[in-house]
């Protein structure tokens, strides 16, 4: 499905919650950010609060480490259409994850939420809203 949409999506642009419930602390941390993806490889994932962080892909140039981005890699492959089953992606996501569950919107072609269990059981769940493609 993915795939279909990418021939004819030339961006998406989305506001996102991001909770992370961590073993360690007794309340789950809450972030608010703005995602925008450029086909074919441009994305810039920014958290707004409650600190304002940017993370940008633009190829090959990133302002991030390697690990964050392996984790942009990742969430611009999604994007793309890249099965999560393909041995490539299992592979690169299990470097990171135990698992990660996508919840597509009614459509079938955008995530509306994504949970991702860290191999330590830490949980980090985000949820998109105000979504626009083009």
């Amino acid at each position: 499905m993915f795939t279909l949409l990418l021939s004819i999506l030339f961006s998406i642009e989305a506001d996102f919650t991001q909770t992370k419930s961590v073993a360690m602390m007794s309340e789950p941390q809450v972030t608010t950010g703005h995602m925008v993806y450029h086909a074919p490889d441009t994305l810039q994932w920014s958290y707004l609060t409650p600190n304002t962080v940017v993370w940008e892909m633009n190829g090959a140039q990133s302002n991030v480490n390697p690990q964050v981005q392996g984790l942009l890699r990742m969430i611009m492959a999604c994007i793309e259409g890249q099965d999560m089953n393909d041995p490539k992606m299992k592979r690169e996501y299990k470097r990171f994850f135990r698992s990660i569950e996508i919840e597509m919107d009614e459509s079938g072609d955008v995530a509306k939420r994504v949970q991702l269990v860290e191999k330590n059981g830490d949980v980090t769940l985000i949820e998109f809203n105000n979504v626009i493609t083009k």
